[in-house]
């Protein structure tokens, strides 16, 4: 139930000049609503590294200085906290695991069914109670340190989490040193409203985006060549819909996508 805005490009730049002011300050914006905190990774010459802020909002200037350094590709979150879930930094978001960060944005309800199916060695790596994070220990064993990224594997592992979440947004991104992944499967999941509206938040004044397609991935490819992906929320004039249901490779020059091995519905009985 956050709020999630990533780009990779072919050379390095920091987050301001490749974001542009606009959508920089757009995003921050969001932090009015999804103000549990905010998180940024980036790649690094030795791998990925992240900065965590808890209980507090971003500002345009946050997420700056958060990413100031050029890199070729980073990941920005908006937190808005899953039910049960603390305000600590090992609840923030991109989780980092060895050279791979990660971020969701759903809730997976009960954590523990999740939890009960991780092996005893990944339950070892959690630092915190976060479902997200079970989430991302799950989906490491589609990926193999030292080999190339392969969506198929991935799209393996995000359906064992659908098959046990099938009403679950599963949402996410992970970067790694030589790629940026977006996987978008939201099973039509709509703006959690109810939780806003506990909040304090009324409906009528949330930002766009905040409704029925508050779930949805897009694309765009910007003027100096960078591929950004992002959630709603923000300004989305030229941007594309990710394909439904798929892990997608995302480069500055392309977007491949690998369908999720979905089960399909049964037919109707003569």
């Amino acid at each position: 139930m956050s709020r999630m805005l990533a780009y990779v490009g072919h050379r390095p730049v920091d987050a301001a000049a490749t974001l542009g002011e606009d959508l920089l300050a757009s995003f921050a914006a969001l932090s009015r609503v999804h103000a549990d905190g905010w998180g940024a990774g980036w790649r690094t010459e030795s791998g990925v590294a992240a900065r965590l802020a808890t209980g507090r909002p971003a500002t345009r200037d946050d997420l700056a200085r958060a990413v100031r350094m050029p890199t070729t590709a980073a990941l920005l979150y908006l937190r808005f906290g899953s039910a049960g879930t603390g305000l600590s930094e090992t609840e923030a978001q991109p989780f980092v695991f060895g050279d791979e960060a990660f971020q969701h944005n759903g809730a997976l309800a009960p954590a523990e069914r999740l939890r009960a199916e991780l092996s005893e060695e990944e339950r070892a790596t959690l630092r915190g109670s976060n479902d997200s994070e079970l989430y991302f220990a799950r989906l490491r064993r589609a990926l193999s340190p030292g080999t190339a990224i392969d969506p198929t594997r991935i799209a393996d592992a995000v359906a064992a989490v659908r098959a046990s979440y099938p009403d679950a947004c599963l949402n996410a991104l992970l970067l790694t040193p030589d790629a940026l992944v977006a996987v978008h499967s939201s099973a039509g999941r709509p703006a959690p409203l109810t939780a806003f509206a506990a909040r304090g938040l009324d409906v009528a004044d949330l930002p766009p985006g905040h409704g029925a397609d508050y779930n949805r991935l897009f694309t765009r490819r910007t003027a100096s060549g960078a591929r950004l992906v992002a959630t709603t929320g923000i300004p989305l004039d030229g941007w594309t819909p990710l394909p439904d249901d798929t892990v997608s490779l995302v480069t500055p020059d392309a977007l491949t996508s690998v369908p999720l091995p979905l089960p399909r519905p049964r037919a109707p009985r003569a």
